[in-house]
Protein backbone atom coordinates (compact mmCIF):
# COMPACT_ATOMS: atom_id res chain seq x y z
CA UNK A 1 0.00 0.00 0.00
CA UNK A 2 1.51 3.54 -0.84
CA UNK A 3 1.55 6.08 1.52
CA UNK A 4 -0.12 9.19 1.05
CA UNK A 5 1.97 12.11 0.43
CA UNK A 6 2.11 14.62 3.55
CA UNK A 7 2.94 18.17 3.85
CA UNK A 8 5.96 19.20 5.34
CA UNK A 9 5.89 20.28 9.28
CA UNK A 10 5.53 24.15 9.35
CA UNK A 11 8.52 25.61 11.37
CA UNK A 12 7.94 26.39 14.89
CA UNK A 13 9.05 29.97 13.48
CA UNK A 14 5.81 30.07 10.81
CA UNK A 15 3.73 29.15 13.85
CA UNK A 16 5.72 32.53 15.64
CA UNK A 17 5.06 34.44 12.62
CA UNK A 18 1.73 34.01 12.40
CA UNK A 19 0.98 34.40 16.05
CA UNK A 20 3.06 37.83 16.07
CA UNK A 21 0.88 38.81 13.20
CA UNK A 22 -2.24 38.31 15.15
CA UNK A 23 -1.17 40.35 17.60
CA UNK A 24 -0.32 43.08 15.29
CA UNK A 25 -3.63 42.65 13.47
CA UNK A 26 -5.66 42.98 16.70
CA UNK A 27 -4.03 46.03 18.02
CA UNK A 28 -4.93 47.76 15.05
CA UNK A 29 -8.35 46.61 15.37
CA UNK A 30 -8.56 47.93 18.67
CA UNK A 31 -7.98 51.62 17.57
CA UNK A 32 -10.74 51.00 15.29
CA UNK A 33 -12.78 49.98 18.37
CA UNK A 34 -11.35 53.39 20.49
CA UNK A 35 -12.55 55.22 18.18
CA UNK A 36 -16.65 53.80 17.67
CA UNK A 37 -16.44 53.97 21.74
CA UNK A 38 -15.41 57.07 21.38
CA UNK A 39 -18.24 57.97 19.30
CA UNK A 40 -20.70 56.10 21.23
CA UNK A 41 -19.63 57.85 24.50
CA UNK A 42 -20.02 60.99 22.67
CA UNK A 43 -23.63 60.72 21.74
CA UNK A 44 -24.90 58.96 24.47
CA UNK A 45 -23.16 59.83 27.49
CA UNK A 46 -23.82 58.20 31.35
CA UNK A 47 -24.37 61.32 33.44
CA UNK A 48 -25.15 64.69 31.70
CA UNK A 49 -24.44 67.45 33.99
CA UNK A 50 -27.07 70.14 34.12
CA UNK A 51 -24.97 72.46 32.25
CA UNK A 52 -23.73 70.71 29.09
CA UNK A 53 -22.30 71.28 26.12
CA UNK A 54 -24.76 70.93 23.06
CA UNK A 55 -23.40 70.02 19.81
CA UNK A 56 -24.39 71.06 16.64
CA UNK A 57 -24.13 67.87 14.45
CA UNK A 58 -26.14 67.09 11.52
CA UNK A 59 -27.53 63.26 11.20
CA UNK A 60 -25.88 62.95 7.74
CA UNK A 61 -22.30 63.97 9.36
CA UNK A 62 -23.07 61.20 11.80
CA UNK A 63 -23.92 58.62 8.92
CA UNK A 64 -20.89 59.63 7.38
CA UNK A 65 -18.62 59.44 10.41
CA UNK A 66 -20.04 55.97 10.96
CA UNK A 67 -19.94 54.91 7.65
CA UNK A 68 -16.25 55.10 7.81
CA UNK A 69 -15.51 53.70 11.12
CA UNK A 70 -17.69 50.58 9.98
CA UNK A 71 -15.40 50.64 6.69
CA UNK A 72 -12.29 50.73 8.94
CA UNK A 73 -13.47 48.13 11.09
CA UNK A 74 -14.26 45.72 8.56
CA UNK A 75 -10.84 46.16 6.84
CA UNK A 76 -9.30 45.89 9.73
CA UNK A 77 -11.02 42.77 10.83
CA UNK A 78 -10.09 40.92 8.02
CA UNK A 79 -6.40 40.75 8.37
CA UNK A 80 -7.27 39.57 12.00
CA UNK A 81 -9.25 36.65 11.07
CA UNK A 82 -6.87 35.99 8.44
CA UNK A 83 -3.88 35.66 10.50
CA UNK A 84 -5.75 33.11 12.74
CA UNK A 85 -6.82 30.99 10.24
CA UNK A 86 -3.03 30.76 9.06
CA UNK A 87 -1.97 30.34 12.92
CA UNK A 88 -4.84 26.86 12.83
CA UNK A 89 -2.89 25.82 9.59
CA UNK A 90 0.05 26.12 11.12
CA UNK A 91 -0.70 24.19 14.22
CA UNK A 92 -2.89 21.69 12.50
CA UNK A 93 0.16 21.03 10.38
CA UNK A 94 2.09 20.54 13.13
CA UNK A 95 0.13 17.94 15.05
CA UNK A 96 -0.41 15.67 12.08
Amino acid sequence: MAKSPRAPAPSPRKAASAALRIIDEFCNLKEVHRAFACLHGLLSPIHRAPRYEEFSIEPGDLRALMAVINIELERRTEPVEEAIRSLRKALKAKVR
